[in-house]
């Protein structure tokens, strides 16, 4: 019968009902107790397919009741037939009703798994996007510290052309006009050659300085990167940082300098977010073969117990342990939080090399 014919409830409960009267009239006409019997498995599988919940479990029942109460008005079967048919139309409703069941919990898993599948293909490709996105900050950050010690030689030069470039020029001036003041008045002369030579002092002092500045700079060209950091921080936010250093800033290996760039960088990232902090202390502490970072701030932390590591504090903890260092996250006295970084001056990604210095 077409499905239409079936909707809604109230005529499909109609034509069964219809149907199984015409069966009863039929079988009881002829005289064939098997016509209702083949009946009941057909209505009942019927209703146990089509029907569900309490509708379903009322129609089979009133069906089996309605063949129990022909069969015995009939007279067609005695009380056990009549018994055993029913037991039969009973365990027959159970077993479709068990089979249907678990292909529908069957059908829920697969479609379950399907779900999950793509979820768990978002997830990969998400993934994915954060490794990129992780590679693609790495390498903006080895940019920021090329350009940080950019920046530096830039003002060094311009500090070399507005000083030096201009007592330079001044003593060559000064030189070129001293014969003719040697002949037109030799005490002003040697005032004149006095002027030179302070000038020229000057400018050996100025070269002196500019060259260990240099030194110093390329030294300590993560150093630089680091102060720079917190300056941008510093003007970004209203948070006040303060940085010191202790012992001689040697050179140091690029990697252990873009570590200690990004552990800062997120340091403070989390600090701004999380810790309400308006002070922070960073301090960096170099000696023979180990380097010391600590950032401390003020923030209201009061618990006795660290904060639960999250994604920022286990990249931090993964970036020291790559090259062989170590990261501490305690709590700071009367309040705040204390990271301590220890990563020691030997490349280890480097076969135990020394890095240069």
């Amino acid at each position: 019968m077409p499905p239409r014919w079936f909707q809604p409830t109230r005529r499909h409960v109609a034509i069964l009902v219809l149907l199984w009267a015409a069966t009863a009239l039929s079988s009881f006409t002829l005289d064939e107790s098997y016509l209702i019997f083949f009946l009941g498995y057909f209505l009942i599988g019927h209703i146990s397919v089509r029907f569900s919940g309490f509708l379903r479990t009322g129609l089979a029942a009133a069906v089996m009741a309605a063949n129990a109460a022909f069969w015995q008005f009939s007279g067609q079967l005695a009380p056990n037939e009549i018994y055993t048919y029913s037991l039969v139309h009973a365990v027959t409703y159970i077993l479709i009703i068990s089979i249907r069941e678990r292909s529908k919990s069957n059908q829920a898993e697969r479609r379950y798994f399907r779900e999950l599948s793509q979820v768990h293909a978002q997830l990969e490709s998400a993934h994915q996007d954060l490794q990129q996105m992780h590679r693609e900050l790495e390498e903006a950050t080895v940019r920021s510290l090329r350009f940080a010690v950019l920046e530096e030689r830039t003002r060094i030069a311009r500090d070399i052309h507005d000083t030096i470039g201009h007592g330079l020029t001044s003593v060559i001036v000064q030189l070129q006009a001293l014969p003719y003041m040697i002949k037109a008045n030799e005490a002003e002369a040697d005032q004149t050659l006095a002027a030179v030579l302070d000038v020229a002092r000057n400018c050996l002092t100025e070269v002196r300085s500019v060259v260990h500045q240099m030194g110093r700079d390329d030294a300590g060209l993560g150093l630089i990167g680091l102060k720079s950091l917190i300056q941008t921080v510093k003007e970004q936010t209203r948070l006040q940082i303060r940085f010191s250093t202790e012992g001689t800033i040697t050179q140091w290996h690029p990697e252990i300098a873009e570590a200690l760039y990004r552990i800062l960088q997120e340091a403070l990232t989390n600090i701004i977010r999380h810790a309400h902090a308006s002070v922070v202390e960073v301090s960096i502490t170099e000696s023979e073969e180990e380097l010391v970072m600590t950032v401390v701030d003020d923030g209201p932390f009061l618990s006795d117990s660290p904060p639960q590591p999250g994604f920022g504090i286990l990249n931090m903890k993964a970036r020291c342990e790559r090259i062989g260092g170590s990261f501490e996250l305690r709590k700071q006295q009367p309040n705040g939080l204390r990271i301590t970084i220890q990563l020691p001056l030997i490349n280890s990604l480097q076969e135990g090399e020394k890095i240069e210095r």
